[in-house]
């Protein structure tokens, strides 16, 4: 796992989720993200480095650099992988991080009511993807 680098943890069972991978691929700058899902041996095993539930699925996981970044703090560290457009959302890290994550818990709660389908990913697609 040393070798591994930033890899988006997501719940592979939310549509909303699913459609924030596709997200990502879809304006993501160049191909170095990878991706897991909570319920891949993969995920089970950074659970484990970092002391997590196996049934954890409460935000998005960011691993990098032998680190763990969830909610609002793993979003901001995704925006340097993503196009050039996106970089003015930096500004948003100015709000305190209590804000930020009020608002990432409220749509995380809510989550699973907003998205109930997924897109299936193609062949490239799932080559980016950790069992």
């Amino acid at each position: 796992m040393r070798d591994l680098n930033n890899i988006i943890l997501y719940d592979g069972e939310c549509g909303f989720c699913n459609r924030s991978v596709q997200f990502i691929l879809k304006h993501e700058r160049n191909q170095n993200l990878k991706f897991a899902s909570f319920q891949s041996s993969f995920s089970k095993k950074i659970f484990n480095e970092f002391n997590l539930k196996d049934d954890f699925n409460q935000s998005v996981l960011f691993y990098c650099d032998r680190k763990l970044f969830s909610k609002s703090n793993a979003v901001f560290r995704l925006i340097p992988f993503l196009k050039w457009y996106f970089f003015p959302v930096f500004i948003l890290w100015l709000v305190p991080k209590f804000i930020r994550d009020f608002f990432y818990d409220t749509i995380a709660r809510n989550r699973k009511r907003m998205f109930k389908d997924c897109r299936i990913m193609n062949t490239k697609e799932r080559k980016r993807m950790l069992n």
